[in-house]
Formats: C-alpha cells, structure tokens, sequence
C-alpha cells in the first residue's frame, strides 16, 4: 500500500492535549481522559485525494459521566498541507475548509431531517469538531470499520443508481432549505473558477495532449482552432459556470463529485449496494448539470455512460421530482426537457472534463507524481494510445457539431 508523502509524518500540534480537547469539545464533557497516546497514520492512500492532508486515529477515552467506563473511536480528520508546493499554494486560504465545516456542522444534518420526515436516509460521516483557528482542520468519524469503502470507476447501471439518488436527495433538499431561508443561497454564492484555473499545468498539459493530436493525426487536424479558441475562453468560461443559472432552478451542488469522493456498501456478491458522498469542500449555490456531468463523466466506465447517459439522466429526474413532491416543494418544478436543455448549454463542462481528466483513465495514478502530472512537469503518453484516440475523435467531433467547441 503506497500513501501520500505528506501524510506520512503528521505535524507536531496533533498531539494527545490536542484530540483530548476535541473530545471534550465535541461531546460537551469536560471530565473526558484519554486512556492512551494517539497513534496517527495516513488518511489515504497515494492517489486518492489531492485538496488536502488526511490522517487517521483512534481515540481511546473515559468520562466520569459515563463511570469511567473506556470507550473508543476512530476518526479521520483533514488539514492544510505544512509543505510548500503546488497543493498549499491552492489552499492558502481557508475558504475550503470554511464552506466543509458550515457544510457538515449545519446544511447536512438539516438536509438528514428532512429526509427522515419523509422515510429516506441521507449517509455522511459524523462531524466532530471544525476550526479554522489557529490551524484549518475538520475532524469526522472514520466509517471505514463499518464497511464503507473507497471503489474504481462503476461497471453497471444497477451499481451507479445509489450514487444518482444521493445527488437527487442533495439537490432537493437544498432547494427545500432555500426556499424558506432567503440567507441559504447567498451563503453558497461563490465561485471556485479561480481553484479550477489555478491548476494551470494540469490544463495545459490536457490541451496539450489535443493539440498534439491535431498535428500528429490528419484526422484531428480540423479540431485544431476550435480548441485554441475554447481554451482561450476557459477563465471567462468558468467564472461564469459558477454563477447562478438564469434558465433553470438553481440548487446546492456538492462540485466535486468523482470515484474518489464516493464511499460504498460491498454486498456478498461484490456489487455495490449503497454509497454516500464525501469532500463538501467546494460546494455551491448554480446549476445541477455542473453535478450531473460529473456523475456522468467520472463516476461510471465509459461503456456504461455511453450504454446509459440517457437514463441516468432520466433516472435522476424522476428521483429529483418525485423528492420535491414529497418535500412539498411550492415553487415550480422544472421538465425534463428542461434538464436536457440545462445540459446541452453547460456541455462545455464535459469538453473539459473529457480534455483535462479523461486521460488519468489510461494511467496508473499510484505510481506517478500527482503533483508535477497537475503541474504538468511529466509526460504522459496517453495520446500514443489507440483507444484514448479513437475515444477522442468520437467527442470531440459530438462537441464541435453540438455547438460547445
């Protein structure tokens, strides 16, 4: 198992004075002891995450409250990279870490409410403490012992249902929320362009790899300017795409939702049977098809997305409509033609994903540096590729004859 280099030394202020003050914090119990020293590990393994520095624990505790009977948890907890380097220049402020805590400490437990009220259960790890002083950090209930596991991309319709119902819960409840809070939207109203932009190596290298293909391959040859001229565009673009749509209801969008922020349930056949979503670092207040396109564009292989885009799609509506009704939702309840429409005028989201990231598909993550692959420091030779190449034309000419390139 191979770990994140910065996660293998944890810093010295994660001390035992330190999580025996959460603990007593956290349960609003000053008598709480620990029984013995914390021993930190990594969070996660290399390759899993990049927005932060993770590691785990066990807390072994008493109280007098409870008759100095010894209990224990496991909990995983999230800080701001100490190093220099490209992660800490992108969160050098807190804001990430700001927008999580409010998410974990108030949107989600009253999203849960509203959901047990109508028989469903929304998953997410227990919120333990959340700071940005003196040190940024969020600390959570490790679920990994109650076999909640991290997967690869998803193989079958069957196994990315439970994915597309949480994004239907989170997207409902949150227009729920903002329809009897006028503060809910405007806490939510900010854009992350500057994070995404930020990671400038990474951009460049993903069109690079384009327009390497235009000068190496006659058939890509004519994608050549509309590509120059779409990334040129890219920082008017996304300033843009995280500001509230104007042609369609707008919701709560978690931002960032890919394989690696997703937990799941394993059953006994080795399929997936339920999944929760993880990392509310970047949510905000705009348009769905920012979420939906990445549900669709990295969460499930490409076999299943091309097999079932249309249904899952579908699927989502009838989940995200039907939620609404029963949330007694007042305000007017978009179409599904709606949606489609929604989708086709934010596609330029999907060129990028397809440009930037579709080629970490076709490469082994743990044993290549992550950092300099965003800084664009290291080759990748996905373009030499027959596969990646024949999945491009296909795109890339959909893209340019819809309008988005």
């Amino acid at each position: 198992m191979t770990f994140n280099q910065d996660e293998l030394e944890a810093p010295a202020w994660l001390n035992d004075e330190f999580f025996c003050n959460v603990m007593r914090e956290s349960n609003n119990d000053p008598t709480i002891e620990l029984t013995s020293a914390c021993v930190l590990r990594p969070g996660t393994n290399k390759g899993d995450h990049f927005a932060s520095v993770m590691f785990r624990t066990t807390v072994k505790y008493r109280s007098k409250r409870a008759n100095s009977e010894e209990k224990s948890i496991n909990i995983i907890m999230k800080t701001k990279p100490e190093e220099d380097g490209l992660k800490k220049e992108l969160l050098d402020d807190d804001g990430l870490f700001a927008i999580e805590i409010d998410m974990y400490s108030k949107t989600l437990p009253e999203m849960a409410r509203m959901l047990k009220e109508i028989g469903e259960e929304y998953k997410y790890p227990r919120y333990f403490y959340g700071t940005l002083q003196p040190r940024a950090i969020i600390i959570l209930e490790d679920v990994s012992d109650q076999g909640w596991v991290m997967g690869e991309v998803i193989g079958t319709l069957d196994e990315m249902r439970p994915v597309v119902k949480n994004l239907a819960m989170f997207h409902a409840t949150s227009m729920m929320i903002e329809s009897s809070d006028s503060t809910f939207a405007a806490r939510y109203r900010h854009s992350m362009a500057n994070k995404f932009i930020g990671l400038k190596g990474l951009i460049s290298k993903g069109f690079g790899d384009l327009m390497q293909l235009t000068a190496s391959y006659p058939e890509f040859a004519h994608f050549a300017k509309p590509l120059v001229k779409y990334q040129e565009n890219l920082p008017t673009y996304f300033d843009s795409l995280f500001k509230p749509s104007k042609t369609y209801p707008n919701v709560l969008i978690h931002g960032d939702c890919h394989v690696k922020n997703l937990l799941h349930q394993i059953d006994a056949a080795g399929r997936i049977a339920d999944t929760l979503l993880l990392d509310y670092q970047i949510c905000c207040w705009t348009s769905p098809a920012i979420d939906l396109y990445y549900m669709l564009n990295l969460i499930p292989t490409q076999e299943v997305k091309d097999d079932h885009r249309l249904e899952l799609i579908y699927v989502y509506y009838q989940q995200y409509s039907d939620l609404l009704k029963r949330l007694g939702f007042k305000g007017k309840i978009p179409s599904l033609l709606d949606l489609q429409l929604e989708l086709l005028r934010y596609a330029g989201l999907e060129l990028f994903h397809y440009a930037v990231f579709m080629s970490f598909r076709y490469m082994d993550i743990v044993v290549i540096d992550l950092e300099a692959l965003l800084k664009g420091e290291i080759k990748n030779t996905v373009t030499e590729n027959p596969v990646y190449r024949k999945l491009m034309h296909r795109e890339l000419t959909r893209f340019l004859h819809q309008g988005n390139l």
